[in-house]
């Protein structure tokens, strides 16, 4: 008993020194105890003091990852950019009613939050689009909410971004542009998530460099430019601070491309880094950082796939053009003998421009060089080909090159692709690699002849057949695979075709079972990509939006979207007269294809391979979400294929 009082005070000294020690721990370490906190800060471009573009603002700084971001999928507005940052998914405009976002403005209160003008008809087209959409979503999942820190006299339409599924900002800070750095301090006290909308110019470059500064060990600072006032889509500049890679460029498995990430990517990104579980339904991927840091490489990229859009319609008036004039002036010279050369070489031109437009994307010439190098090089490539390869087989040349050549770009991840005339295009939002709808139906019609061509003179097999079965196979892979060309309609286009082209290349007619298994190819073939794509990883859009989709109701929703935007595409501009043209021509060439093809006298393979280009375009119409555009391609392909073979030399012996 008379040891009590020293047992207590060796167990209070004891008590004392474990208190130091972990004191001393948790001082000599405050960063890494504390939760990761992260910054979304805005930095507009122009300035007198600092005319510099934004982008490379962001190389000056090496802490910086740095990249572009895909604003919007298809019409692009600056509201839409935010909204879909706080959204976590997008979709078309085009399923939206209405379509244009409406003007955001931050309305401060009394007590420190804010309020966004504007936000029920903000969210009011996200209910109509067909999609799950839920604007406000990435503040309404941060536990406490976002705040907002921006300067007076603006109307502060980044501020949408921390504006929860009501349109509330939990806490506004606005003053001037010299307490900006310490005002987003203050507010991280509080939330975990803060935006900030930075200020023009040198000031801007000031204020990021010292939330570069403050950043603490764990923190994640996301520097995008502000959204210009446009209406055209945008790709634009976006670093990042603190990503577990370090420095280097932006990369996400939305789109696949170094360099370039989309708007839905930034709210995933911001819920890993807080720990908190990415709700159901969001599209984005997480942001790391790969590769080189480039500032000017990205410029050029960014500028490349500016001009593209613009160069389609004059590349192809010059093409049909300079057709025209080749066959005036043949016809001049040597009557129907120069004709039908005219016929034979335009239509191989025709197939040789998409292992052309390769080229050009890869050489990113100026618009009347591009111009010349594809049309000028088509018909030279066409009058080789005519010149040395002995008719009919004329077509297998240009059409297995292009096959072959995109599809070692497609394994290569499609570098070129998304450079040419004919690609896909990361500005518009909808597809970043592999190919797109125009690409779809023209590969598949060019695969389809290729196999006709070299078939040619053979009679109808099992061994024939199986090869269209397996050329369909193979181009299948390379066209829906995600990790390839990721392209789901493409799988259906491509089966379609492939099956009707086997059907007809058997030696005899086929049973109503083997018609109805041919039938069901197209769903095996979606079956087989969702095995390849989970075995793979490929993580394709067919595996988001399908394999994984969360109800009947969101698979429904996909359906109804696809043919939503085949409708619009349809009834856009020309289209209409161009689909007309079409069917035309289909309806044409099927009731005379007797006459038409009679210089091919029979033959099964090409044969198989027309009706079966035929097939690919109508059912690819009927299952993409570009409908109307796959029909139109593949026709045109089809009628250059018969001028070709209209261009029968023994034709031209007879009145």
């Amino acid at each position: 008993m008379k040891s009590l009082p020293f047992v207590r005070a060796a167990r209070l000294a004891a008590a004392i020194v474990l208190a130091l020690a972990v004191a001393a721990v948790l001082a000599a370490s405050p960063a890494d105890a504390r939760t990761p906190r992260v910054v979304l800060a805005f930095l507009p471009t122009g300035g007198d003091d600092n005319p510099a573009p934004v982008l490379d603002r962001f190389e000056q700084r090496e802490q910086l990852a740095i990249g572009l971001i895909s604003a919007t999928q298809g019409t692009y507005s600056p509201q839409q950019m935010i909204l879909d940052i706080g959204a976590g998914s997008r979709t078309s405009a085009a399923v939206y009613d209405p379509k244009d976002a409406p003007e955001l403005e931050l309305v401060p209160g009394g007590d420190g939050s804010g309020f966004i003008f504007g936000w029920l008809p903000a969210v009011k087209p996200a209910k109509t689009a067909l999609a799950e959409i839920r604007p406000g979503l990435l503040a309404e999942s941060v536990p406490g909410r976002a705040g907002y820190a921006g300067l007076r006299g603006r109307e502060h339409v980044e501020a949408a971004a921390a504006a929860d599924r009501d349109g509330d900002v939990a806490t506004v800070s606005l003053g001037t542009s010299s307490t900006l750095a310490a005002r987003v301090r203050t507010l991280l006290r509080r939330h975990r998530l803060v935006v900030a909308g930075l200020p023009t110019a040198a000031r801007g470059d000031a204020v990021l460099d010292e939330l570069l500064r403050d950043r603490g060990r764990g923190d994640l600072l996301i520097v995008l430019q502000t959204p210009p006032p446009a209406r055209v889509p945008q790709l634009l500049p976006a670093a990042a601070a603190g990503l577990e890679e370090g420095d280097g460029a932006l990369t996400a498995a939305t789109t696949r491309l170094d360099g370039v990430v989309a708007a839905i990517d930034v709210p995933v990104t911001i819920w890993r880094r807080l720990g908190v579980r990415a709700p159901d339904g969001v599209k984005g991927q997480e942001i790391h950082a790969k590769g080189k840091r480039d500032a000017a490489a990205l410029k050029e990229f960014e500028a490349r796939l500016r001009v593209i859009s613009g160069r389609r319609n004059p590349v192809l008036g010059a093409l049909m053009l300079t057709w025209l004039m080749l066959t005036l002036a043949l016809g001049l010279v040597a009557d129907r003998c120069g004709t039908r050369a005219s016929l034979r070489i335009g239509g191989l031109a025709v197939l040789w421009i998409l292992p052309i437009l390769l080229l050009t994307g890869a050489l990113a010439p100026t618009r009347t060089v591009e111009v010349v190098v594809v049309v000028g090089g088509a018909f030279l490539l066409g009058a080789l080909t005519d010149r040395l390869v002995r008719w009919p087989r004329g077509p297998l040349v240009p059409a297995a090159v292009a096959v072959v050549a995109y599809a070692v770009d497609l394994a290569f991840g499609s570098p070129l692709i998304v450079r040419s005339l004919l690609g896909v295009n990361p500005r518009s939002g909808s597809r970043f690699y592999g190919l797109g709808n125009e690409l779809e139906a023209t590969l598949a019609v060019l695969a389809l002849v290729a196999l006709g061509a070299l078939l040619w003179g053979r009679e109808r097999s099992r061994l024939a057949a199986a090869s269209f079965a397996v050329l369909g196979l193979i181009l299948g892979v390379f066209v829906g695979a995600g990790q390839l060309g990721a392209d789901v309609g493409g799988v259906i286009t491509v089966g379609a075709g492939a099956a009707a082209a086997t059907l007809l290349m058997l030696p005899s007619r086929p049973s109503r079972r083997t018609i109805v298994l041919a039938a069901l190819v197209p769903v095996a073939a979606l079956f087989a990509l969702a095995a390849l794509d989970l075995v793979t990883g490929g993580n394709g859009h067919f595996t988001r939006t399908v394999l994984q989709a969360d109800s009947a109701g969101s698979l429904r929703d996909v359906v109804e979207r696809r043919y939503t935007l085949a409708f619009n595409v349809l009834a856009k501009g020309v289209m209409p007269l161009l689909t007309l043209i079409a069917l035309l021509a289909a309806g044409y060439a099927i009731r005379h294809r007797a006459r038409l093809y009679a210089p091919l006298q029979g033959s099964a393979s090409f044969q198989a391979a027309l009706i079966g280009g035929l097939t690919a375009s109508v059912i690819g119409t009927l299952t993409n979400d570009s409908g109307p555009i796959l029909l139109a391609f593949g026709v045109f392909v089809l009628a250059c294929v018969t001028a070709y073979i209209r261009g029968d030399p023994k034709l031209a012996q007879h009145p």
